[in-house]
C-alpha cells in the first residue's frame, strides 16, 4: 500500500514539473516577442537600406565558414551591416535574421578588419575561423611572427597561437644586462625595453577591458540590464593596472600648480580626444566602489568607454558623444560664492545702517514715546469713539 502511494506522488511531482517547465516556457517566449517586437520611437530604416540588409542577410546565410576566404567574408558582411543601422539596432537584426551573437559578430568583423593585409597568406594556409579570432587580437608584429610560422610550414591550434601573443621573452635581451649598459644609449636602451613590455601589458589588459565591456554591451542590446557589480567584478583590476600603465608610458610628467616644491604628477588628457577618452575611462572603470547612478553609468559605458576602448584595441575612429545640458559644477560653485558675497554686501550695508547716526534728536524720540503711551493709557470707549 505504501509503496502504491509513493508512485502515486511521484506521478504527482512529475505532472507538477512538466506543469511549471511549460508555464516558464510560456512566460519565455512571451518576453522574447515583446523584446523582437518594434519599439514605438524607433526610426524606421530607409527602403535602400532594407534593401541592402536584406542582401547582406542572403550572403551571410550562404556563408558556412569552410573557408578561410569565407570567415573574411562573413566579417565583411556584418561590418557593413553594423555601419548602415543605429548601433542599438544591431543585436536585434544578428538574431532575427542571422543566428550570430553580437560578440560572434565583433569576432568576425575583427577579422576582416585587422587581418585584411594578411588575407591571401592567410588563405594559403587554410587558417580555421577559431585560429583567425584569436590572431585578430594580436599586434602587428605578433601578426607576422605567427604567418613566418605559418610560411615555414608549422600548423598552430588556436591556444597555441594565443600562448605565443601573450608575450614572448626577447632571447637576445637577455643576453645583456641592460643596467649595466651607461650614457645616453644604455638609457634609452632600457626605456625602450620598459616601454615595449608595458605597452604589450597595457592592450592585454585593455583587451580584456573591452570583452567585459563588450559582452555588457551585448547584454544591454538583448533587451536586458547592465549588471553593475558583475561588470565591476570582470574588469575592475584591469582597467586600474591599464590605467597605471597608460600614465607611465603616455601621460607627461607635469609640475603641480601652486605647490613648487611638490613631486610631479600625470596630467590628463583632453577628454574629448580619442586617448584623453581611454584614459578617462580605464581610471573610472577601475573605481568601481565611487560609480555613479547605474542610469548614469550604463549610459556612460555604452556611449563612451566601450568605444574608447574600441578605439584604443582595434583603432576604430572616437567619436565624441554630445554633452548632456546641464549646468558645470565649476558655474555652481561660482554662483555659490555670488551668493556669499551679496550675502555680505547686505550685511554690510545692515551694519553700516545700524551705526548711522539717527536724522531726528533724542528730545525728539522721547516726545515721541510719550505721545505714545499717553494714547495706550486712554480708555477704550474714547479711542473706539475715534
Amino acid at each position: 500500500m505504501a509503496s502504491i502511494d509513493r508512485k502515486i506522488q511521484r506521478a504527482a511531482a512529475v505532472k507538477q514539473t512538466k506543469k511549471t517547465r511549460a508555464e516558464n516556457n510560456r512566460v519565455t517566449k512571451e518576453k522574447v516577442a515583446a523584446a523582437r517586437a518594434p519599439r514605438e520611437n524607433e526610426e524606421p530604416l530607409s527602403p535602400d537600406v532594407q534593401a541592402r540588409l536584406a542582401e547582406i542577410v542572403e550572403r551571410v546565410v550562404s556563408l558556412h565558414r569552410k573557408s578561410t576566404g569565407q570567415v573574411f567574408e562573413l566579417g565583411e558582411c556584418l561590418a557593413e551591416a553594423k555601419s548602415v543601422q543605429p548601433e542599438k539596432r544591431f543585436g536585434r537584426w544578428l538574431k532575427e535574421h542571422c543566428g550570430y551573437t553580437v560578440r560572434s559578430a565583433w569576432n568576425f568583423i575583427s577579422v576582416h578588419e585587422r587581418l585584411a593585409d594578411h588575407r591571401k597568406r592567410l588563405e594559403k594556409h587554410a587558417v580555421a575561423s577559431t585560429a583567425l579570432i584569436e590572431l585578430a587580437k594580436a599586434e602587428p608584429d605578433q601578426i607576422e611572427s605567427v604567418l613566418d610560422l605559418y610560411d615555414e610550414g608549422k600548423s598552430l591550434k588556436p591556444a597555441e597561437i594565443k600562448a605565443l601573443i601573450g608575450g614572448k621573452k626577447d632571447e637576445a635581451a637577455e643576453d645583456i644586462d641592460l643596467t649595466q649598459v651607461g650614457g645616453r644609449a644604455g638609457l634609452q636602451k632600457m626605456a625602450a625595453a620598459k616601454l615595449k613590455s608595458s605597452i604589450a601589458e597595457f592592450h592585454r589588459l585593455t583587451a580584456a577591458v573591452l570583452a567585459g565591456l563588450e559582452e555588457a554591451v551585448a547584454h544591454h542590446e538583448s533587451g536586458k540590464r547592465i549588471v553593475m557589480r558583475t561588470l565591476a567584478a570582470d574588469l575592475e583590476i584591469n582597467a586600474r593596472h591599464a590605467s597605471d600603465l597608460f600614465k607611465d608610458v603616455v601621460a607627461p610628467l607635469v609640475p603641480v600648480e601652486r605647490m613648487p616644491k611638490a613631486n610631479l604628477e600625470h596630467e590628463r588628457l583632453v577628454v574629448e580626444t580619442g586617448w584623453g577618452a581611454v584614459q578617462h575611462s580605464l581610471y573610472r572603470l577601475g573605481g568601481a566602489g565611487s560609480w555613479p547612478h547605474r542610469d548614469e553609468m550604463e549610459k556612460w559605458v555604452i556611449e563612451v568607454a566601450h568605444p574608447a576602448l574600441r578605439f584604443a584595441v582595434h583603432g576604430e575612429p572616437y567619436v565624441v558623444s554630445p554633452k548632456p545640458a546641464t549646468a558645470p559644477v565649476l558655474d555652481v560653485a561660482k554662483a555659490d560664492n555670488d551668493v556669499t558675497k551679496n550675502d555680505q554686501i547686505v550685511v554690510d550695508k545692515e551694519t553700516d545702517a545700524d551705526e548711522t547716526t539717527p536724522s531726528i534728536s533724542y528730545a525728539e524720540l522721547d516726545a515721541t514715546l510719550d505721545n505714545l503711551m499717553a494714547v495706550n493709557k486712554a480708555p477704550a470707549e474714547v479711542r473706539m469713539s475715534r
